[in-house]
């Protein structure tokens, strides 16, 4: 369920894929929907091309605003989860989110279960502007229901 007060977080680590990362961001908010890029640093991060981005909030910041998440999403690289395998920190995130019910959207699920999640796989291989659009068009039809 999607209100006002609810947030879709793109996390964002070391070696995560900028363009992934961007469509999700921009698409999403373009539909209306607040996004945040949440970093596991405050600092601007290195994406798997080189390309850095600021975090809108820091993983501490997003862990205070973790019963409003309704979508986790993680625009993995070729190194996969590896990233966030050594911050203890989300595994309260995504307990959180499983406990709201959150989607996860990530490029691969082969590490990833989280209890009460639906995890949804993007292709990087398929439309994926197209995708996303479908996706927000699924929180918004949530949001107007209610």
């Amino acid at each position: 369920m999607v209100h006002l007060q609810s947030y879709i977080f793109v996390l964002w680590a070391e070696q995560f894929e900028e363009v992934v990362a961007a469509i999700f961001v921009t698409e999403l908010r373009r539909a209306g929907l607040r996004v945040k890029v949440v970093g596991l640093s405050p600092r601007p991060i290195c994406g798997c091309h080189g390309l850095a981005l600021v975090p809108d909030l820091s993983l501490d910041q997003a862990l205070a605003l973790a019963t409003q998440v309704v979508c986790l999403i993680i625009p993995q690289g070729a190194g996969g989860l590896n990233p966030l395998n050594y911050e203890p920190r989300l595994g309260k995130l995504f307990e959180q989110a499983g406990q709201n019910g959150a989607s996860i959207v990530t490029g691969s699920a082969d590490q990833l279960t989280v209890k009460g999640s639906r995890i949804l796989v993007y292709s990087q291989y398929e439309d994926l502007v197209g995708y996303v659009r479908k996706l927000a068009g699924q929180f918004r039809k949530l949001d107007s229901a209610q």
